[in-house]
């Protein structure tokens, strides 16, 4: 049998080339970028997973905060509501600008000076309106007498203020002792902060309310002072004319024995 080698090389050179050709569409799988891709999806799974969780975490903390403020916001409450439950008592505008008793200047105009003389002051002092020798009523200076009875105006002054600010004491300490027991059962900082503020105020009230009466002690106190030291000017003033007068009338009574002494007017 006659063998044609050409034509059988010629087939399985055109074999070897389908073949190669139907393998080069294959991808050719290579063992190590498979494994580092694997690694990489993983690791990117891992930095999903991380920031996941840290989103969580801070939604969490961002819950808490939200919490937090919800709290604080309702404890330090709305001012102005705790505003509107505030009761300010005794505290209005006429009682923070109240006046007690009379001043320095309404005492003095309304003082009449000869009313010392018949002032008792409750049975302590006996009247200084005496008949003279011939029943008749003596005439007093009004002048003289004008400092005592200022003196007695002003101490009459001083016990009403005094009357008048110790009643306000009480209702000062009233106040004080209703606003205590608000501020201990305060819900909110709003309404504590504003019962502090008021007791604040109390406590100043009460304060003012001391001095004034210690002033209006004062008063009479100073009066008193100008008084003794106004009889001391007097008294010095007195003595010191009567020694001028003294001295005048020794040199008038000099002058008329010589007149009247006939050796001396005949030398």
């Amino acid at each position: 049998m006659k063998i044609h080698r050409p034509k059988i090389l010629i087939a399985t050179i055109a074999g070897a080339a389908l073949i190669a050709r139907v393998f080069a569409g294959i991808p050719v799988i290579d063992a190590a970028n498979l494994a580092n891709s694997q690694i990489s999806h993983i690791a990117t799974i891992a930095k999903w997973v991380e920031n996941i969780a840290q989103l969580k975490t801070q939604i969490t903390q961002l819950k808490e905060q939200v919490s937090i403020q919800d709290q604080l916001r309702n404890w330090t409450g709305n001012p102005s509501d705790a505003a509107k439950i505030l009761s300010l008592g005794i505290l209005n505008e006429s009682d923070l600008l109240r006046d007690y008793g009379l001043t320095r200047d309404d005492i003095a105009r309304a003082v009449k000076s000869l009313d010392t003389l018949s002032r008792t002051d409750g049975n302590t002092y006996r009247s200084v309106y005496v008949p003279d020798l011939d029943g008749g009523t003596a005439q007093y200076d009004p002048l003289t007498h004008r400092r005592h009875a200022l003196l007695d105006a002003r101490a009459d002054n001083t016990r009403a203020v005094a009357d008048q600010t110790r009643e306000r004491e009480r209702e000062l300490l009233e106040e004080i002792a209703l606003t205590l027991s608000e501020l201990r059962s305060g819900a909110t900082d709003a309404q504590v902060q504003k019962l502090t503020a008021k007791l604040i105020v109390l406590n100043g009230q009460l304060s003012q309310a001391e001095t004034t009466r210690r002033r209006q002690m004062d008063e009479v106190i100073l009066q008193k002072i100008a008084n003794d030291n106004r009889r001391e000017t007097e008294q010095l003033a007195a003595a010191e004319l009567a020694a001028k007068d003294d001295f005048l009338a020794n040199q008038r009574v000099t002058a008329f024995m010589r007149s009247i002494n006939p050796r001396k007017n005949a030398r």
